[in-house]
């Protein structure tokens, strides 16, 4: 049970008890050969600028890893506010953003952790022992209160009763399926009557799929597993299993539940998507420099849907307005049996701090800060985001970004709420997943072959990392 892993490890354990950095050596056997989704994802990594482990902060300022590469602009606005120069004084902090996971960890399992880290799959530190408890910091704090945020926010900073999580600068509502109202109405659509279901969404796909004489592609209707449709993360959730409606793992009993008929269902279902267009097809329009990612082939105007959550208005007013006006917003797919099931989703992101760090007091005081409604401001206009705290999300105008409201109006209409599972190893069960759909997707692997596959690895790292009785 995950109850009886130890509370720490020493660097060589962490190591190899992640199996986030050699994912692909002792399941290199079992595992498809790296493709052209993989290979987009990699090309992708290697243009950041944080690709390979971020060097040391200058002086002796705070370091504060962030895997978002949009977040620099907030965070440079924040800073330069009276407001944060009388609540920091004369500390020094250094944001690095788009840091990798593997990044990270390296740093961490060196013992040269940043102080504190956003974006990245918290759980997983959590439950590992490398980071510092805040439930004494958090019954001091005058700005960071359980009463100030909604109740899975809140709970899920935490891990076996401890808090090791401060809420902050992310973290409403995760589903909905975003459109290009223009491009709808080019190809003969209605942008007034969106698809509901996945066949629905794979006739607006075919319409708008567009290639060249040579059948090179030139234009998508929807890449199923682009940003949140293919996301399998703490912080975010697991949408397949939210569009189907299963629980994919129960941490109470540690077991997992991948090997069934909706696992099957959805490899088959949203693999459709990508074959239609043709894997290399679609692989080749991420690795086109500014496509690559969560929503630039959307602001591209090359991809006319997409899975997002609310933030997905925002970044699109700040990051390319002319295409903006003419996004929509609506429900996320679900299959053509559970037609009528409105889907809704919490999740959130957190500053995490390492217990080896040597800024802790001051990481805490950042995290603090980036909770007072100067910051959430800030990050809003600057980046489209919102936290989970009610009074704040009082406050927010739902038209200040085109499709932005359906996501308010979800709030009251959702048939069907969901949370991230809490599962300690997520960022190996995301990478497994990827390797899979792509397998499945170009006919190397049945869609019943994947979901056993994944059931079967997914047990295997539980037990081979300790959590399992």
């Amino acid at each position: 049970m995950p109850g009886n892993r130890r509370s720490s490890l020493s660097r060589r354990d962490f190591l190899r008890a992640s199996s986030f950095l050699a994912l692909g050596g002792v399941l290199a056997a079992c595992a498809a050969p790296p493709g052209a989704e993989q290979a987009a994802q990699q090309a992708e990594q290697a243009q950041q600028p944080e690709a390979q482990a971020p060097a040391a902060a200058s002086g002796d300022a705070v370091q504060y890893w962030v895997g978002w590469g949009n977040y620099q602009p907030a965070f440079d606005a924040i800073v330069q506010t009276d407001e944060w120069a009388e609540w920091m004084g004369d500390t020094k902090v250094e944001l690095k953003s788009s840091t990798t996971a593997e990044a990270l960890l390296t740093a961490v399992a060196a013992g040269t952790p940043p102080d504190g880290a956003s974006n990245r799959e918290y759980l997983d530190y959590m439950a590992r022992g490398v980071l510092l408890p805040l439930d004494d910091w958090l019954s001091t704090s005058e700005v960071v209160k359980q009463e100030n945020y909604l109740e899975g926010t809140w709970r899920d900073g935490s891990y076996q009763g401890v808090m090791y999580g401060v809420p902050a600068n992310e973290g409403f509502l995760r589903y909905g399926l975003n459109y290009n109202a223009r491009m709808v109405e080019e190809a003969g659509l209605d942008p007034d009557t969106p698809p509901q279901t996945w066949s629905e969404c794979m006739e607006w796909h075919k319409a708008l799929t567009k290639f060249d004489d040579a059948g090179n592609l030139l234009q998508v209707g929807l890449d199923a597993y682009d940003a949140m449709g293919g996301q399998l993360a703490i912080q975010d959730g697991f949408f397949a299993s939210v569009s189907w409606g299963w629980q994919w793992f129960d941490p109470e009993t540690g077991k997992f539940d991948l090997d069934n008929e909706m696992m099957i269902q959805a490899f088959e279902v949203m693999g459709e998507f990508t074959k239609l267009a043709g894997p290399d097809n679609m692989a080749g329009m991420r690795q086109v420099e500014g496509q690559g990612g969560w929503g630039p082939s959307y602001n591209a105007e090359v991809q006319a849907m997409i899975i997002e959550g609310y933030w997905h208005p925002g970044e699109t007013q700040i990051q390319k307005p002319e295409v903006a006006q003419y996004n929509r917003a609506s429900w996320a797919p679900v299959p053509d049996a559970r037609k009528g099931v409105k889907v809704q989703g919490t999740g959130g992101h957190y500053v995490i701090i390492y217990k080896d760090a040597k800024h802790t007091e001051e990481m805490f005081k950042v995290a603090e800060f980036l909770n007072t409604d100067t910051a959430l401001k800030i990050i809003f206009e600057n980046t489209g985001w919102l936290p989970g705290m009610p009074k704040f999300l009082e406050s927010v105008d739902p038209a200040a970004y085109p499709g932005l409201d359906f996501y308010f109006k979800s709030v009251d209409e959702a048939t069907e709420w969901s949370s991230p599972a809490r599962c300690p190893i997520s960022q190996f069960a995301s990478q497994q997943y990827v390797q899979l759909r792509e397998a499945n997707f170009r006919d190397e692997m049945t869609a019943a072959e994947a979901a056993a596959e994944f059931q079967k690895r997914c047990e295997e790292e539980y037990k081979n990392a300790g959590f399992a009785s």
